[in-house]
């Protein structure tokens, strides 16, 4: 207690040289936490748009449907497979999906879509495709008619109230013909969805593609987004793993799960630049603190002070300065990133247009998670003490009579 009450005191003999150790921590942990939030804020973003915009957080297919999406490669939707779903801990909800490709035709304008059969209730849930509604009325389940993406209905110049003709191949070659009134129009931020989608009530898809129980995907929402990989090894242990298999959104999508890899690691290079910046500036500081106090320490050898409970002094100053500069910046940190998690930076131009083309929102949010603020600090406290060793072993090598006469 002594040691630290000596190592206080000391702190504030020299208060400007204090101050400015203390804010180099400051900044960088500031710094080092409000570009890692964003960082890790746009991740869970393009993931929440990707899992709440179609794919889920995992899907259950029949087993080498992934590879071949054909109707015939569905299976059949029993009430053995229903309730080891339903008793699965972990899963929020799923929605039970028969997808096929068709040609959707209105007037003299034709184009290739994805039918989308779906229990609309199960679909809201998992999507919130009654959010993405742009006008018309969202699908009943047992609903005649047919919701298409904005694109598309732009394309094919077809309004709500209109008829859409879909001709297709149903299961095992059948021919697939219907016309089906357009009940509304649906908004996705993704083009690439936003020009191909048609949806369809279940009941009235199977009968389409004369596919009675049949599914091609149920893809499942999660209580807790942390543990989907552990809830979709759950559903895999409740299935024959000879007829079904359990994707996550990871195995579907590699290509995004790279680049947000890439995009990480440029991030902790910066990151690790900017603590060389702090670490090199910290060591600095101690040095030349060491040298203005030579002749301090030197009186208080020379008056008996062991040389081991001097460094302790010396290290408990700097663990005071870290902890000092890291506190505050962590203080000065939270009240920005909770303000962006809450309010998202819209972003414009054509910085906003490129982003809606990959399928995402145009908006920079921040995370607001423990962890990351936890790891900052614990890398800036380990710096901090790396830095302090050599400065702090010239105190084991100081020599009385020099430090006397610094």
């Amino acid at each position: 207690m002594e040691i630290v009450l000596i190592a206080w005191r000391n702190l504030w003999r020299n208060k400007r040289r204090t101050l400015i150790t203390a804010a180099s921590v400051f900044f960088a942990i500031w710094f080092a936490l409000i570009m890692r939030s964003f960082q890790l804020g746009s991740y869970e973003l393009m993931v929440n748009n990707i899992v709440h915009a179609y794919s889920g957080y995992f899907q259950v297919h029949a087993k080498g449907y992934w590879d071949d999406k054909v109707l015939n490669n569905g299976f059949v939707n029993t009430n053995e497979l229903e309730l080891n779903l339903q008793k699965t801990e972990g899963v929020a909800g799923y929605a039970p999906r028969l997808e096929t490709f068709a040609l959707a035709s209105y007037g003299m304008q034709t184009k290739g879509v994805v039918v989308n059969g779906v229990d609309p209730d199960a679909e809201n849930g998992l999507t919130s495709l009654q959010k993405k509604m742009v006008t018309g009325q969202y699908l009943k389940p047992d609903d005649s008619g047919a919701l298409i993406s904005q694109r598309l209905a732009k394309y094919l110049k077809i309004g709500v109230g209109d008829t859409l003709v879909i001709i297709g191949q149903g299961y095992h070659g059948a021919t697939a013909a219907g016309i089906f009134p357009v009940r509304g129009i649906v908004r996705f931020p993704s083009p690439d969805l936003d020009s191909r989608l048609v949806y369809l009530s279940l009941p009235v898809a199977r009968n389409l593609l004369n596919a009675r129980d049949m599914l091609t995907s149920i893809a499942f929402n999660v209580e807790d987004p942390g543990k989907y990989k552990t809830v979709a090894k759950h559903v895999n242990s409740q299935l024959d793993n000879g007829l079904f298999e359990v994707m996550t959104w990871e195995e579907m999508m590699p290509d995004v799960v790279q680049q947000i890899r890439a995009d990480s690691a440029s991030g902790l290079i910066m990151l690790g630049i900017l603590y060389m910046i702090v670490g090199f500036g910290i060591f600095g500081t101690m040095l030349m603190m060491l040298n203005e106090r030579s002749r301090e320490f030197g009186m208080m050898i020379a008056i008996g002070m062991q040389k081991g409970r001097l460094m302790l002094i010396v290290i408990t100053e700097t663990l005071f300065l870290g902890l000092l500069g890291i506190v505050s910046g962590v203080m000065a940190a939270i009240p920005p990133i909770y303000y962006f998690y809450i309010h998202p930076i819209p972003l414009t131009g054509d910085m906003a247009e490129s982003t809606i083309r990959m399928g995402f929102e145009p908006l920079m949010p921040t995370a607001w998670e423990s962890s990351y603020f936890i790891a900052q600090s614990l890398v800036v406290l380990i710096i901090i003490l790396m830095v302090m060793f050599l400065p702090v072993m010239r105190i084991r090598r100081l020599t009385v009579i020099k430090a006397m006469r610094h």
